[in-house]
């Protein structure tokens, strides 16, 4: 086989590995789907069976002709899906013929008090009337919620972006725009099969949480039929993650909407004459944007495996090219990996949590769209914050001013310019709590950190202390970068000092300049130390900035998604704040 048909072959087995890995994401979505289906369903049972069971005369079990009489009407309920067994110790009830429990099996369903996997099968405790032991179980199959695979139509798209992997992969090697328009082709395939997959995935999803709500509702009806008539207390405690609430008649089919900011699925239940409930649970898990971007990450996986092989292919007739690309590579891939791993994960982290309600009270994180930024909008104290923080900022420009003027004044060559350039650069070196809490320590006589007047400002004069070395470093060295001609120049044609400055040096270190604010601004914005070490936000919110005040919401309420909602509107200010200054920072470092 010729190197080239070598290159070709493995391009078109990327694509197809790429393929088949998309594939396997949307079946395990939806065996994931099936599965929780089983153990919500064995849940489910198992509390309507302690509910409806009498309780056996003179004993503390239930009545065991109850039991069965009640286990066996299970499957003839209108509309009812679940494969479903309910076992009396070992021995199964509904199906006599069925395989029995292991002791092995019980023991571990009272060992774990947990739902436990037999035989493919959810099997979750029945517990006694008093809630104290183990005497049964309930077993659930997980169900097949669509085709084993893909549809029709999902094998047609799999089909044709296999058909364009090979035409991609034949392509390698031929010098014309061909290549371009199939690795074209291929891609848009690609995302197609991916977005076909999640369909089917998220198809899958959605109908398990529809027959999860009918068949409850079912067994909540049934029970409510019952002569004890239980409270609406007492069917809601069936329902796991779901609730009941009162409500009104409605179409039986199930329906999504947005209740307080939370996608629920739910279906009306009548529990008697005029008397009714809506059983509801959320829908808007995590999984399904995870999903999405797995499998159009695993579908074009595809095309980026033959685009690497048609670079392979060209880069194996240029040695020299071939290693100086791995080389520089290798050098840039620890910096990259140090990005994703700790600036663009965290980033889309937050982005994930703001649009999710991430309460560590809530074991779930419901999709709430954009409720966490409705509730940032009216918050006052948010506002106080941003007003706070852009207040602060003001220390920048005042910084800058002085910073200059120092550099300007210092001897740039003498031994003693240096020395005072040194001092001033030690806060700056130092460690943040550190200088903070110096600086409590010598405005503590003066209780200027405890006055709403004075807070703010001393927390400002302590970053203009602590930055104030820092710019004047820079300065400096914008100054020795400038040519001594141009103000040799300008002294021989009569310039006084003055007029040095505004016509030479200040427009020359217009780069510099713009470097320090732009900076400064961006770490302005950012202030958290010094607020947390002297003040914590007080008094009376006076020192409250939108970083403190995400760390407050975060981990002092453990509300994390808000916290991530003022993250996100902190990074979009620093973008407005900064695009203008870094095109033209950027703008400038191109003409130099």
């Amino acid at each position: 086989m010729s190197p080239l048909a070598r290159w070709r072959t493995a391009a078109f087995a990327g694509g197809a590995v790429s393929a088949i890995l998309t594939l396997a994401a949307a079946h395990a979505a939806a065996t994931r789907a099936a599965r929780t289906f089983a153990e919500r369903s064995a849940v489910t049972v198992a509390g309507y069976l302690a509910l409806v069971t009498p309780v056996a005369k003179g004993r503390s079990g239930y009545d065991l002709p109850q039991l069965l009489i009640q286990a066996r009407a299970l499957v003839t309920l209108p509309g009812w899906t679940p494969q479903v067994e309910v076992y009396h110790g070992t021995a199964p009830l509904v199906h006599g013929t069925a395989a029995p429990l292991t002791p092995a099996d019980v023991e571990r369903l009272r060992r774990d008090e947990a739902i436990a996997w037999v035989r493919g099968a959810a099997v979750a405790p029945l517990f006694d009337p008093d809630g104290w032991g183990v005497v049964g179980a309930v077993s659930v199959r997980a169900p097949h919620l669509g085709p084993r695979w893909f549809g029709w139509w999902g094998l047609a798209v799999l089909a044709l972006a296999l058909a364009l992997a090979g035409a991609a992969a034949r392509a390698i090697g031929v010098e014309s725009s061909a290549p371009a328009k199939a690795f074209l082709r291929y891609r848009a395939a690609a995302l197609l099969l991916g977005i076909a997959a999640y369909a089917d995935a998220r198809v899958a999803a959605r109908r398990a949480i529809d027959r999860w709500l009918t068949d409850t509702r079912a067994l909540v009806q049934e029970a409510a039929a019952t002569p004890e008539r239980p409270a609406l207390a007492d069917l809601a405690g069936l329902l796991g993650r779901g609730e009941l609430v009162p409500g009104d008649s409605g179409s039986a089919a199930p329906r999504r909407r947005s209740v307080g900011g939370v996608f629920l699925a739910s279906v009306p239940v009548r529990l008697g004459p005029g008397r009714w409930a809506e059983l509801r649970v959320p829908v808007g898990d995590a999984s399904g944007y995870a999903l999405l971007f797995g499998t159009l990450g695993l579908a074009l996986l595809g095309p980026a495996l033959v685009w690497i092989a048609a670079w392979g292919q060209r880069a194996t007739r240029k040695p020299r090219y071939l290693r100086e690309t791995v080389a520089a590579w290798a050098f840039v891939a620890p910096a990259l990996c140090h990005m994703a791993v700790f600036s663009a994960a965290p980033l889309l982290l937050a982005l994930y949590a703001s649009v999710h309600r991430w309460d560590v009270a809530d074991p779930g994180t419901p999709f709430i769209g954009l409720a966490n930024f409705t509730r940032l909008v009216r918050d006052p104290l948010a506002w106080i914050s941003l007003r706070n923080t852009a207040c602060y900022a003001l220390y920048v420009p005042v910084t800058m001013a002085l910073a200059l003027a120092t550099a300007l004044a210092l001897p740039r060559r003498a031994w003693s310019g240096g020395a005072i350039r040194g001092l001033l650069l030690l806060p700056y070196v130092c460690s943040g709590v550190a200088v903070a809490l110096v600086w409590e320590w010598w405005c503590e006589p003066y209780h200027w950190l405890g006055r709403p007047g004075t807070a703010l400002p001393a927390l400002m004069a302590a970053a203009v202390a602590v930055q104030l070395g820092y710019q004047v470093t820079l300065f400096h060295a914008g100054l020795e970068a400038i040519p001594s001609v141009y103000a040799d120049a300008a002294r021989v044609d009569g310039a006084g000092a003055w007029r040095r400055f505004w016509r030479i040096t200040f427009p020359l270190l217009e780069p510099v300049t713009r470097f320090v604010f732009l900076t400064g601004v961006v770490g302005a914005f950012q202030v958290f130390t010094y607020v947390y070490v002297l003040t914590e936000g007080g008094p009376l919110h006076h020192t409250d900035t939108l970083a403190y005040r995400a760390y407050q919401v975060g981990w002092e309420r453990l509300e994390f998604g808000y916290a991530a909602a003022i993250t996100v509107c902190l990074c979009l200010v620093l973008l407005v704040v900064t695009r203008a200054q870094v095109r033209q920072l950027a703008r400038e470092v191109g003409r130099a």
